[in-house]
């Protein structure tokens, strides 16, 4: 009788034993993120913190950089910014300076990249994460820069969303919510689209 218990319970040990197994190999798929983990499943460790698992996101750089954007009138906006396909919300950055105001976001709701006739074009949309100073304060907002001329950029475009749905209205259709018209007098980019 003890024998067939502990048969029992060690068959029972090592079935929740599997499904363990089973939940820690398994990657959840985070909105914005395309469901390609992978893990390797041999539940080693190299010994310095770092599992062998072998995860791939998707998640590469498109475009990086800074931009001033001419916006007439000797009015300029500095932008900073860091753009990730299938963004994950922390990796794609965008800081912008205009002359009354600072504000910097992540890209929680989108990014990517869309070609025309008139050629590549990278954006993100996203929600603030920070603002300080007058005007332009909005809870999400997109980027967008045109790839092309001597700096490696010609255009860029920053639109203010005032609500998660317009934001993702945007993201629908970026090519015309997120259009790039202004100028730039200035560029340092790469583009890895």
């Amino acid at each position: 009788m003890t024998k067939r218990l502990v048969q029992r319970r060690t068959a029972l040990l090592a079935a929740a034993g599997t499904v363990a197994l089973l939940a820690v190999v398994a990657v959840p798929v985070a909105a914005g993120g395309n469901g390609n983990g992978k893990s390797n499943g041999n539940g080693k460790s190299n010994g310095n913190g770092k599992s062998n698992s072998n995860t791939n996101s998707n998640n590469r750089l498109l475009a990086a950089g800074t931009a001033t954007e001419r916006l007439g009138g000797g009015v300029q906006w500095h932008i900073q910014f860091q753009i990730h396909a299938r963004n994950n919300g922390k990796s794609s950055k965008v800081s912008v300076q205009t002359p009354t105001s600072t504000f910097s976001y992540i890209g929680s709701v989108c990014s990517g990249s869309y070609t025309t006739a008139a050629g590549t074009t990278v954006y993100v949309v996203g929600r603030q994460t920070s603002f300080a100073g007058t005007g332009f304060d909005a809870p999400y907002y997109g980027y967008s820069i045109h790839k092309g001329g001597p700096m490696g950029a010609d255009f860029s475009w920053v639109s203010s969303f005032a609500s998660l749905a317009a934001a993702q209205a945007a993201c629908a259709n970026p090519a015309v919510s997120l259009p790039t018209p202004f100028a730039l007098d200035a560029a340092s980019v790469r583009f890895k689209v």
